[in-house]
């Protein structure tokens, strides 16, 4: 932070993190003085010092060390809204926001408070989509003909505009996809069925995915025609969504791979106590344990004890598991296809599984 108040100082140079350390050392009050000199500064040239934090999760190698140091700059972050024109903006990962510990400091309810869920509407995704579409020389003359054609031209992305006809939208993702998953609306709509089955428990779709899934769908084979993708196709695209995102997963969350490996081939939703007997039976907690000997992190909540009821917990924390009304556990199909858990009626695993 000092470093980045001298920034903005004329005449001031960055120095080294030892000097600045052996100058903090030296005067205490360096830190107070070189962020209200830094502000007042701002202040007169009347901009603004954004300090961005992120990947909180890479501040140590175990959740004891990153918690005790995420909650210090969670208050560096409380005191910063004192200043005028330094500002900071904090990206937590959904499982380190549900640690309580983190904001067990004083004012810590504050910037809790203030916090801001980060996640696409569906009429967003397909803004998104087709920006993309209009962005590429080859779809962008078919698209505008097709939108023409439908009277949908107001649900094309205009640059500053915002507002989106999510009826229009519809009429164009019908024209690129048909209306139905299939031949009639009892497998669904596209334009609903697509975002849903791409979400995660927490009702959050990845743009990524999203985009993932029209990409792999207009690659698929036989192509239909008279449009430009069909059901079969997204069904495809949800599967090589789902790979990706798994992949993404097992990075982020290394713990999240056992979990879920003892789930394969088995129904969802389930009973808790059948999760529990499943995990049991595969050793789940015990691999966890044995993986974080190695190295890897474990859930959060593991920190308070390694009852499954814990990791199933950490589970629902990253929206990878959700709990219904009636008790029982399911996973959505972001995360179930490519894990070759089995669901009644649900997108089909890859082969590959079966």
């Amino acid at each position: 932070m000092i470093r980045m108040a001298w920034s903005v100082l004329p005449g001031k140079h960055n120095g080294t993190l030892d000097s600045i350390i052996a100058s903090l050392n030296a005067d205490p009050n360096l830190y107070s003085r070189a962020l209200s000199q830094a502000d007042d500064e701002l202040v007169r040239a009347g901009k603004t010092l954004l300090v961005v934090f992120d990947a909180l999760d890479r501040m140590g190698r175990e959740w004891a060390s990153i918690q005790n140091l995420t909650r210090a700059l969670l208050a560096l972050a409380v005191g910063l809204q004192s200043f005028r024109a330094i500002r900071a903006k904090i990206f937590m990962r959904v499982d380190q926001f549900a640690d309580q510990e983190l904001f067990r400091f004083p004012d810590g309810s504050k910037i809790k408070n203030d916090h801001v869920d980060l996640f696409w509407r569906p009429a967003e995704l397909y803004g998104l989509l087709l920006f993309e579409l209009l962005r590429n020389p080859n779809a962008r003359d078919p698209l505008l003909a097709l939108a023409e054609r439908e009277g949908a031209t107001e649900a094309l992305p205009k640059t500053g505009e915002s507002w989106i006809s999510e009826d229009a939208q519809a009429r164009i993702i019908n024209g690129l996809a048909g209306e139905f998953m299939g031949s009639s609306k009892k497998r669904g709509r596209v334009y609903t069925w697509l975002p849903l089955h791409l979400s995660d428990a927490a009702q959050t779709c990845s743009p990524r995915s999203f985009l993932t899934a029209w990409k792999k769908a207009a690659e698929h084979n036989p192509a239909p025609t008279g449009r430009a993708v069909d059901h079969l196709g997204l069904q495809e695209g949800v599967r090589q969504a789902s790979r990706s995102r798994l992949e993404e997963l097992y990075e982020d969350y290394p713990w999240i791979r056992p979990a879920l490996e003892a789930l394969r081939r088995q129904f969802v939703p389930m009973e808790r106590e059948q999760l529990f007997e499943l995990w049991a039976s595969e050793h789940v907690v015990v691999r966890i344990r044995q993986d974080a000997a190695e190295g890897l992190r474990t859930p959060v909540k593991f920190l308070a004890g390694d009852e499954p009821s814990a990791l199933l917990s950490s589970m629902r924390d990253v929206a990878v598991m959700e709990e219904r009304a009636n008790g029982k556990i399911n996973v959505p199909d972001i995360y179930r296809v490519e894990a070759a858990i089995l669901r009644k009626g649900g997108v089909a695993v890859p082969k590959r599984w079966v």
